[in-house]
């Protein structure tokens, strides 16, 4: 059980954090009131997992929960998962098993308890440790053959597979743990809301906020594409090529499209070439991925260079006001620095894809001619030498003193003339905000959302130009620290309501995707700093606290080492292996469920019996019968003796469907092991039984392997 533990903040239990099964969301089950209870929208019933006055550590997934006392945390614990939509998969160690409560009239059966309301079957199944919640099924049967087949599941390996994915978010938690559980939370955020693609979406997708209808945003792709390359690049990469799918015959990209298959008239903001260049760099810069969809990204930058410039005046302006990126600032055929800059590191991010295959030089050289017209309209037309600032905007032929925010944004650009950089970092250090701001703490916003008023993209992408900017690593470090504080505040506003039992908006600890986004790139920044920084015994606190170790034991540990080393070097004992030593090491990992720790010894004695018998049992449970089956048959061929190889041989057989070999395998082991093994005779004639009806997966038949019989060769 100690692999279930994992080094995730806690976090208090706050009714309408919804638990859902991944790219399909349907039928949540959402936290509810009183605390460690869950139910559905508008549901009648509720599942009470342990009573409201145990003082647990919660860790909230997107799909799923773990509950432990504060004493003895991996003796104490339930642990649960939405497997499937309506299907809680849950497993309890020490605690009271959870209770199924509702108005309406319920019905008891013997590991069973249910009820019926307007949505369908409502049933609960409980069996030694384990628990089954389905929800939504029209029939009992219905339900009780999901309950049953979600039973018949390894939970310990699906828990243990949602652990080791979140293992590279947990590198991002810092020593002081009051600024983990945002980090945590904006996790599972953006985890619950990808999509899996449907009619109108040609793959994996993330819902955005503010749309009527479930909408996939290319606005917020470039945040997105940040934060997933942090804590899951293939994601990120999937997100891009979904949206690279998404290219207009004429070369452009919709700002967003509707699950249902509405597509905005609307273009995108000019940010998908830096995010393909960066997913392609977090996934190995395959050269092939990058042939495929270059084309693409030359054919979108040529269209964007046309669509934005009517003119052909070589100065491109936005064309509508739902395409601006400074809200409230559209006035047609007025040109801001923002969309220039946007055109340009578009342009460099192309060119430097043009540079890593082969016979881009046609491309290279007009893109390097249209990017001279950009740099000299930023530098020329834009920036006003008296304020030291690319305040100006360009309207009608003239120019006009006009900041904004849009004018911070020359910083995104690399090759900004380091005089120019240096004028607009002084002035925010100055003013501690932003060009065009009558107040300058006004960009900080006391709500984390993603309103339409886009306060959080802004956040995001200053983040981004101070951190493209050189020489700005101490006040990038400054806004990182102001940043973070105020995601701790916010998290412990959000868990002082949930103490209280207080549910804003019938949702808990909401996060925007942007936002998201924003709190691991702020968070990834600030541990890249301090791994940078700190010296090696700070380096070592780091490592200890992820692995959740003490100051205290991490002293006693270092010189246990220091000890170790010594003896070893004045006695230099020898230490060495003989096979049966390792032999038994491969049996005790299998019995405790260390199943790769096992396998990884089993293969390097391939002719031992014992490991061949092993290796047979661990390729049945990854259902491959068939290579199983020739591993059974050499163990018994070195140890005929062995009842559990000759039941794990028949097993192999009728699942492989050698329906007649599999038959006189049972019945040799029925006329062998009768009265030794009267249990496992019973099973075999069951399954010889099925075999005859040519029944090719016997029923329950992966419990056989948690059987101590299972254990050994039983020699």
């Amino acid at each position: 059980m100690q692999t279930r533990s994992i080094n995730y903040p806690d976090v208090p239990w706050k009714s309408g954090w919804k638990f859902t099964s991944g790219p399909t969301p349907q039928t949540p089950f959402l936290a509810a009131n009183p605390a460690y209870s869950l139910t559905v929208a508008n549901g009648n019933w509720s599942l009470q997992l342990a009573v409201p006055d145990l003082f647990c550590s919660t860790r909230l997934f997107y799909n799923g929960f773990s509950l432990a006392t504060r004493k003895r945390p991996e003796k104490n614990r339930i642990d649960a998962l939405v497997t499937q939509p309506g299907v809680l998969c849950g497993s309890v160690e020490g605690l009271p098993m959870p209770k199924l409560n509702s108005t309406l009239t319920l019905h008891y059966e013997t590991g069973c308890t249910w009820l019926t309301d307007g949505s369908g079957v409502i049933l609960l199944l409980q069996h030694e440790s384990r628990f089954i919640l389905v929800f939504g099924e029209q029939t009992m049967q219905r339900a009780l053959a999901k309950a049953q087949s979600a039973l018949d599941g390894n939970f310990e390996t699906l828990l243990q597979t949602e652990i080791d994915e979140r293992q590279k978010v947990c590198q991002l938690f810092s020593m002081n743990t009051r600024h983990n559980p945002p980090v945590a939370l904006a996790t599972e955020t953006l985890y619950a809301r990808l999509r899996e693609r449907n009619q109108a979406i040609y793959g994996l997708w993330s819902l955005a906020d503010g749309y009527s209808e479930e909408t996939f945003s290319l606005n917020e792709l470039y945040p997105l594409t940040r934060a997933w390359c942090i804590i899951d690049p293939p994601v990120a990469l999937e997100l891009i090529q979904t949206a690279l799918s998404l290219q207009q015959s004429s070369g452009g990209f919709p700002a967003w499209i509707s699950a249902n298959g509405p597509v905005s008239q609307s273009s995108a903001w000019p940010l998908l070439a830096q995010s393909f260049e960066l997913a392609w760099h977090h996934n190995g810069a395959d050269p092939l991925l990058l042939k495929k969809h270059l084309p693409a990204l030359r054919k979108y930058l040529q269209w964007a260079l046309r669509r934005f410039d009517p003119h052909r005046d070589r100065i491109p302006s936005w064309q509508s006001e739902q395409e601006i990126f400074v809200p409230g600032s559209f006035e047609r055929d007025k040109a801001t620095p923002d969309l220039t800059v946007f055109l340009l590191t578009e342009m460099d991010s192309v060119l430097r894809l043009c540079s890593s295959i082969e016979h881009a030089d046609a491309a290279v050289a007009s893109l390097t001619e249209d990017r001279e017209h950009l740099v000299r309209a930023l530098n020329t037309v834009f920036w006003d030498p008296a304020a030291k600032a690319f305040s100006n905007v360009w309207k009608s032929g003239h120019f006009i003193h006009e900041p904004s925010f849009g004018s911070f944004l020359p910083l995104l650009w690399q090759d900004l003339d380091k005089q120019k950089q240096t004028a607009l970092l002084e002035n925010f250090e100055e003013t501690n905000g932003f060009p065009g701001q009558q107040n300058p703490e006004s960009w900080k916003q006391d709500e984390l959302t993603d309103t339409v008023n886009r306060p959080v993209i802004h956040q995001f992408m200053a983040f981004e130009a101070i951190r493209s900017a050189q020489n700005a690593r101490g006040l990038l470090m400054r806004l990182v620290h102001r940043m973070r504080e105020g995601f701790s505040t916010w998290f412990e506003r959000e868990s002082l309501e949930a103490i209280r039992g207080k549910v804003s908006s019938g949702k808990a600890y909401e996060l925007g995707p942007v936002t998201s986004a924003l709190i691991l790139s702020v968070q990834s920044e600030f541990e890249k700093e301090a791994s940078y920084s700190a010296p090696t015994t700070n380096k070592l606190l780091q490592l200890a606290h992820r692995w959740r170790i003490r100051k205290a034991d991490l002293y006693i540990v270092l010189i246990s080492i220091i000890l170790m080393i010594m003896a070893h070097m004045a006695y230099t004992i020898h230490h060495s292996w003989n096979t049966d030593s390792r032999i038994a090491e491969a049996l005790l990992d299998y019995r405790e469920g260390r199943f790769a720790e096992s396998l990884r010894i089993c293969r390097s004695y391939p002719d031992h019996p014992v490991s061949q018998f092993l290796h047979a049992n661990l390729l049945m449970l990854s259902e491959q019968p068939k290579l199983a089956k020739d591993l059974y048959r050499k163990a018994l061929t070195q140890a005929p003796s062995s009842p559990s190889a000759l039941f794990g041989y028949a097993l192999a057989l009728h699942m492989s469907g050698d329906f007649k070999q599999a038959e006189k395998r049972y019945v040799d082991f029925l006329d062998l092991y009768e009265y030794t093994y009267p249990e496992e005779a019973q099973l075999a004639d069951t399954y010889r039984m099925l075999a005859q009806e040519q029944f090719s997966k016997p029923h329950q038949w992966k419990r056989v392997f948690e059987r101590p019989f299972m254990n050994d060769l039983g020699l």
